[in-house]
């Protein structure tokens, strides 16, 4: 892989839908300080927007215990814009995809997925959403691109969209550190590649923090720890944030320098998951990882920011679209017992966090811990998948007849012993 395979963009990533394929690709833009100052202004106005719905669904159930739906809202903001000019200066359907954010939010929400949405505070980040690119309202010429309300922005186009492709969606976001995004989903009919029935070669990997992954075949990966080698640098620039008086320049100098920081933290560790799942997805086409439960280990105060600087998810993330992309398959298995059992004979023993190498107490089968734990998660995903096949032993193998001639041995006539000798319990049978 080149190395400059990861730019500050997102992977293009499959999602196979009926007939199409949609892939997501992410470019930097380069807006001039008008466009800046307009688009902030979008922004600001979509959070404004955002506000007022939500506190028009609060006071309707608040005073009359009634729900508020989408389409209500959306009649509501259709009157609004006549009278509302800043309201009016916002393209009609990015307004609406913030009554539509808004009402997904409310329905994971009730679902139990997500908390009660809140009011949002002015920030120096933000996006808005065009849901219905492909109408004129964005599209690419050249070096530039088009966004409706806005103008032509230069934007750096360093990957080839699908000719054939749609536009459907297209995201401008500002990232904290001040750089512009637009985000473009394109559908395109090419389909992915079907899924293998039988997988060629299969491997179990086991993620940790002493060893970034572990897999089932004896490799392991260091943690390259970018967050922890950034701490130095960032504990003097959030020193230099916390001196500064609130609303000043200087303050916001200093905020800027460390989301600059933290960006270059989060694109390092984004590369080097790219790096790694694309090594990985080229030499297997079975990945088998544990299905952790990221969200509550982090609660662990003391391994929390270790945690998060690994990054399990996004590289799990990595390995599943590029294998779908492929053919293969990213299979995720229930990690209980992984590191307890011995992946020869089964049995479950108690292991110390402190034991780094894995003794089985009834077959002294002895092995590092984590890769003990990749070889079980491999013989478990194997084993749902129904591709584990037991081994076949000379004494499975019961011709249906007799033995005709003495001191035969039914094992060697049928072929089934190498060297072509039975031992003696076959004569016997």
């Amino acid at each position: 892989m080149k190395a400059n395979f990861m730019g500050p963009y997102i992977e293009s990533e499959c999602i196979k839908d009926k007939m199409t394929t949609r892939r997501v690709f992410r470019f930097r833009l380069y807006p001039s300080l008008e466009q800046e100052k307009r688009i902030f202004h979008i922004i600001e106005t979509c959070r404004r927007l955002w506000n007022d719905a939500l506190s028009h669904r609060r006071n309707r159930w608040e005073k009359e215990k009634s729900s508020t739906s989408y389409n209500m809202q959306q009649w509501i903001l259709t009157g609004e814009r006549k009278r509302d000019p800043e309201l009016c200066e916002l393209y009609s359907q990015v307004a609406q995809d913030v009554l539509h954010r808004l009402d997904n939010a409310f329905k994971s929400f009730f679902d139990h997925i997500s908390k009660h949405p809140r009011f949002k505070p002015f920030r120096q980040d933000g996006s808005f959403t065009y849901p219905q690119a492909y109408n004129g309202s964005v599209y690419l010429d050249g070096g530039q691109i088009h966004f409706s309300k806005v103008g032509d922005v230069p934007i750096v186009i360093h990957r080839q969209a699908p000719v054939d492709g749609k536009l459907k969606i297209c995201t401008v976001r500002r990232e904290a550190c001040g750089e512009w995004y637009a985000i473009l989903v394109y559908e395109t009919d090419e389909l992915l590649p079907a899924q293998k029935e039988i997988f060629e070669s299969p491997i179990g990997i086991d993620v940790g923090l002493k060893s970034i992954i572990t897999t089932s075949d004896g490799q392991k990966i260091e943690p390259p720890e970018f967050l922890r080698k950034a701490e130095k640098r960032l504990r003097r620039l959030q020193r230099s944030l916390s001196r500064k008086q609130k609303g000043s320049r200087n303050r916001e100098k200093a905020r800027h320098l460390v989301a600059v920081q933290h960006a270059k933290v989060a694109r390092q560790r984004s590369n080097f998951n790219h790096v790694l799942s694309a090594r990985i997805v080229r030499a297997h086409d079975l990945v088998i990882m544990e299905d952790l439960r990221i969200k509550n280990m982090v609660r662990n105060r003391h391994l929390a920011k270790s945690i998060h600087d690994a990054a399990w998810y996004q590289l799990r993330a990595f390995i599943d679209y590029k294998e779908k992309r492929g053919g293969g398959l990213m299979h995720p298995v229930e990690p209980a017992y992984g590191t307890q059992a011995c992946n020869a004979c089964g049995a479950r023993n108690h292991i110390l966090l402190s034991q780094r190498t894995f003794k089985c107490d009834s077959c002294n089968h002895e092995q590092d811990r984590d890769v003990n734990a990749a070889n079980n998660y491999l013989q478990k995903g194997l084993k749902e998948l129904g591709q584990d096949m037991p081994e076949v032993t000379p004494v499975e193998i019961q011709p249906p007849f007799p033995v005709i001639t003495p001191g035969a041995s039914r094992a060697h006539e049928t072929g089934t012993v190498r060297g072509g000798y039975a031992s003696s319990e076959a004569h016997r049978l």
